[in-house]
């Protein structure tokens, strides 16, 4: 499989993982590992979030689109990191 994001400037390279949200292949230069808290919500009380984060796999496009919410959007350089 080869990544969506090099196939759209012309290049080819091999993916190493999908994109959680839209699963968009994807090479090691476009993924982007995000932390993602784990939390289970109680219907009485507050909800409990765990310690541990869980790894979340996404591309640059749906990372910032995830991410809209922050006050000023991130530039490129700053998407995956």
């Amino acid at each position: 499989m080869e990544c969506y994001q090099c196939l759209q400037s012309g290049n080819t390279r091999e993916a190493v993982g999908l994109c959680h949200h839209c699963s968009a292949a994807l090479c090691a230069d476009h993924i982007c590992a995000v932390e993602e808290p784990l939390m289970v919500k109680h219907l009485m009380a507050p909800s409990t979030v765990f310690p541990k984060k869980a790894r979340l796999m996404l591309c640059a496009t749906c990372k910032a689109a995830l991410e809209q919410f922050q006050s000023e959007p991130a530039t490129e350089a700053e998407v995956c990191r």
